[in-house]
């Protein structure tokens, strides 16, 4: 989510990948909608990111992130009721891309209930 502020006849983006050494993108899953997504952003300078999944509902969901423009899954996640499940891009694929991506949970059968957390760094991690 980035910010803006209009001043005058001007418009000033900041964005929150842009001034910590670590980003998170933090997202609780309410349990109201069968196919939630997410926007999110990894800077340039990036090129790691960790993803943190939490089901406390009652049915499975799946979790993709992918890059918008590359159409590269970066990961493609089952996460069963009741699990915790911890996912690091550099055990798969290293440095990813930066850019914009797509964070969307396949609820299936239920509505996915939970929390989602997906952190850029400059370091592996």
């Amino acid at each position: 989510m980035d910010l803006k502020f209009e001043e005058e006849n001007e418009i000033t983006e900041i964005s929150p990948n842009t001034s910590k050494e670590t980003q998170t993108l933090t997202w609780d899953l309410m349990g109201d909608q069968v196919d939630p997504v997410k926007d999110y952003f990894v800077s340039i300078g990036y090129p790691h990111i960790k993803l943190n999944v939490k089901n406390i509902g009652v049915h499975s969901f799946r979790v993709e992130v992918k890059h918008n423009i590359k159409n590269t899954v970066i990961f493609d996640e089952n996460v069963t009721a009741g699990a915790i499940v911890e996912l690091i891009n550099n055990d798969h694929m290293p440095l990813i891309p930066s850019g914009a991506y797509t964070v969307t949970i396949y609820g299936g059968l239920g509505l996915p209930k939970g929390q989602v957390l997906l952190t850029q760094s400059k370091e592996p991690l």
